[in-house]
């Protein structure tokens, strides 16, 4: 829940006065760009438990068999090994890495008129000044995607 004067934004709370562009960008990176991780990355960050081959549940097989199938083979023993450090961390680490590699080719999309980032990828009204360019005629664009890097 957010108190008055702040916005949900991307999962975090942040009101329009203690907007921080570096804060908005890890958290639009950690929610849009996450095609941008690489397999490792992404299945240590999308799941609370490493995901390994030798899991037995049926279930859990369907879909360690799935997420190798989408982003190709992690070895069993890099994902328990990255699961040592904190959910927390794994995220930080790995958003860090998609903003300093792949920087340029993110669908970064910002407020033409206050340049802050804006809740999504198409959107097109501003979460913080409130500016709409949805009347501009301007053809809608695919944002730009990438699978596995930049």
């Amino acid at each position: 829940m957010t108190t008055t004067g702040e916005k949900s934004f991307c999962g975090i709370a942040m009101s329009t006065a203690d907007y921080d562009d570096t804060v908005a960008l890890r958290a639009y990176v950690a929610k849009h760009c996450r095609h941008f991780m690489n397999p490792l990355e992404r299945r240590t960050t999308e799941y609370s438990v490493p995901l390994t081959s030798d899991l037995s549940h049926d279930k859990a097989q369907r879909l360690y068999r799935f997420v190798e199938q989408r982003d190709g083979h992690v070895d069993d023993a890099e994902t328990v090994a990255a699961f040592e450090l904190s959910e927390a961390a794994r995220e930080k680490n790995a958003v860090e890495r998609v903003i300093r590699e792949c920087y340029n080719d993110l669908p970064l999309n910002r407020c033409p008129r206050c340049a802050r980032l804006v809740r999504t990828p198409i959107a097109k009204q501003c979460l913080w000044c409130g500016h709409d360019w949805h009347s501009r005629g301007e053809p809608w664009h695919e944002p730009k995607t990438r699978s596995h890097g930049c």
